[in-house]
């Protein structure tokens, strides 16, 4: 296992980093690029690991698709496979994708007419599937497992004979997602109709566009928590990033307000600045922006108060069990975390011993290599586990991270 060890050497943050496109939006494009046989071309896409794989396995459609650690790239790449007419093979991904469930996305595909099977436990990946044109109609789904299982459906909905009707069951989890969802399908022409509860794709064509990709307001989050490290006058900008986009984690910015960091908006994109101390107690619910909970945490735990993080249920789910990974981390740095019920932490920092140099663990998660990184101001050396990981999502980040002043050797 690799191991790079980060230094700071105290002189204030004065930066400028170039954020990745949106992955989120690059993974959604895609599929409808696929769809739309030309129509669609996205320009700028990100280039993510979990990106550059759909790319490759939309390009080939290979009989064995190795989706690798992206959950975003199985499950959108499911549903298209499904859909897709005459394609025969098995999807699968790694070893943790084939611990994440997938049933209900299953369930509903077959619904719709889909031909999908499991290879080796109900329920999981690997998947054997022969696609076929799907019919479409009405789709019940619980919503508060994935919203992706949801984007999936709503995907390839245009090449389903009678259009979808998707009826969500229970509260959505990250609703942001699912409105992409729904604004990328409407910028290539598909008509969609979304109300509190149901979504209506109608059987419609793509118009020929051309849509820009954004920068990444998730990966925008890492630089947020450095600047709330750092001392007062710190600034970084990100230029690309803006505040008019379909990206939930645009909300960023509102948050790290409590503690001390104001965003700016250019002409050229976003500029974030520690100008104040922060807030003593702060308490969010991060349903919505569930990938911005480890930097905050780390936020929080840097700045020596204390939290209540609630809406956190999902994060079990993801990369790694998130929860138990912040909570052991952290432990580290002697703060006190606890978990009084299932999806809320509890955060202490007032004790925390912040001037030590532990080595990190980030559990095969992109998020915690970067949420971690910002505690080396803190901490002036730290040392990270499995640096690569930062590749799923934002390949440059090392590299930025320098250019922000921190030596990595």
């Amino acid at each position: 296992m690799s191991v790079i060890e980060l230094n700071y050497s105290g002189k204030l943050i004065q930066s400028e980093v170039g954020l990745p496109g949106s992955k989120s939006i690059s993974n959604r494009l895609l599929i409808l690029e696929a769809l739309s046989e030309g129509k669609v071309k996205g320009i700028d896409y990100s280039d993510a690991e979990d990106t550059r794989t759909l790319v490759h396995l939309l390009k080939h459609l290979p009989e064995y698709a190795d989706a690798g650690a992206g959950g975003t790239t199985f499950r959108f790449l499911l549903a298209l496979l499904a859909s897709k007419n005459g394609y025969e093979g098995v999807l699968t991904g790694s070893q943790r994708l084939q611990e994440r469930p997938v049933k209900q996305l299953v369930e509903a595909l077959n619904s719709l007419g889909a031909d999908v099977k499991y290879a080796v436990k109900t329920g999981f990946p690997p998947l054997i599937i022969k696609g076929r044109k799907l019919n479409g109609g009405r789709v019940f789904i619980d919503g508060s497992i994935s919203s992706q299982f949801l984007s999936a459906l709503l995907l390839v909905a245009p090449a389903m004979r009678d259009g979808l009707e998707l009826i969500p069951q229970g509260k959505i989890a990250s609703m942001p997602y699912l409105k992409m969802t729904v604004e990328v399908m409407r910028a290539c022409g598909i008509v969609v109709e979304m109300d509190k509860n149901r979504i209506h794709v109608k059987p419609s064509s793509f118009k020929t566009t051309e849509i820009q990709v954004e920068k990444d307001w998730s990966a925008a989050a890492f630089w947020f928590n450095c600047i709330a490290l750092s001392g007062q006058g710190a600034e970084i900008s990100m230029p690309g990033l803006t505040l008019r986009t379909v990206q939930g984690d645009v909300l960023t910015g509102a948050i790290y307000s409590f503690l001390g960091v104001n965003t700016y908006e250019t002409a050229t994109g976003i500029v974030i600045r520690k100008a104040k101390l922060p807030t003593k107690y702060f308490a969010y619910n991060f349903s919505d922006q569930p990938d911005l909970a480890q930097a905050m945490a780390v936020s929080v735990a840097g700045n020596e108060i204390s939290a209540m993080f609630s809406g956190l249920h999902s994060l079990r789910g993801k990369e790694t069990d998130r929860i138990v990974a912040l909570t052991q981390e952290l432990k580290k740095f002697d703060v006190k975390i606890t978990e009084p019920e299932n999806g809320i932490l509890k955060i202490d920092a007032r004790e925390a011993e912040l001037y030590r140099s532990p080595n990190i663990k980030t559990y095969e998660d992109h998020r915690m290599a970067m949420a971690f990184a910002g505690m080396v101001i803190k901490s002036g050396t730290l040392k990270i586990s499995n640096p690569d990981v930062v590749r799923k999502s934002y390949p440059g980040f090392w590299n930025d991270l320098r250019t922000a002043g921190i030596s990595i050797k």
